[in-house]
């Protein structure tokens, strides 16, 4: 969860911090006092495109930091974990996941399983189909987790195995190719007139 979001510099917003609490936190407010800032605010913390029209006018950067604690199922117990993304007037981006440097890619990979935000008619990640795998394997439980891992490993051996193979013999246009020069070579000894010398004496063989 959120315990701390930082905003500087977002559309009207100056400098603000927000504490959230443990469970439902709701926030509220006169239209145009800036609640539509928070989500956009998050949306970009979540690597999400950003206009520089947002940054507040006057100023040259935008800010937004956000400290989260996050369950860890290795060591299970709870990571404090701080990240923030600083865009400035060029079109430059300085992210950054526990003050090391990501890249916007990385950031929205490592934001998109701990924040969800979706509206009226916006799609959640319950109904994103390439979720569903992994919801199910979940819900089957460890001897389910751990046939998977089995499978998964030998697929990738598999996979070593056969692109070994393809760079020692090569692909099967080139095993054709090899095969047809065999044949050929084959040929053309079987009707090749042979000679054999022995003891002096030279043997013609013909076939």
């Amino acid at each position: 969860m959120i315990s701390t979001l930082h905003i500087k510099n977002v559309g009207i917003i100056d400098d603000v911090t927000i504490d959230l609490n443990d469970g439902l936190n709701i926030l509220t407010g006169e239209t145009g006092a800036g609640k539509t800032l928070i989500i956009d605010s998050l949306q970009i913390i979540c690597g999400g495109r950003f206009s520089k029209e947002m940054i507040r006018k006057g100023q040259d950067f935008s800010l937004v930091e956000a400290s989260m604690y996050i369950y860890s199922k290795e060591s299970e117990q709870d990571e404090n974990v701080v990240v923030s993304r600083e865009i400035y007037l060029n079109g430059r981006n300085t992210c950054k996941i526990n003050g090391r440097l990501v890249s916007v890619s990385e950031l929205k990979s490592f934001m998109q399983n701990i924040i969800d935000i979706h509206g009226q008619h916006e799609n959640v990640s319950l109904l994103d189909e390439s979720t569903h795998i992994k919801f199910l394997d979940n819900f089957a439980g460890k001897e389910i987790k751990q046939l998977k891992e089995e499978y998964t490993e030998k697929y990738r051996k598999y996979n070593e195995i056969r692109e070994e193979l393809e760079r020692n013999f090569g692909d099967d246009k080139e095993k054709q190719r090899e095969l047809d020069l065999l044949k050929y070579q084959y040929n053309e000894i079987k009707d090749a007139v042979l000679k054999k010398r022995r003891r002096g004496r030279t043997r013609e063989y013909k076939r």
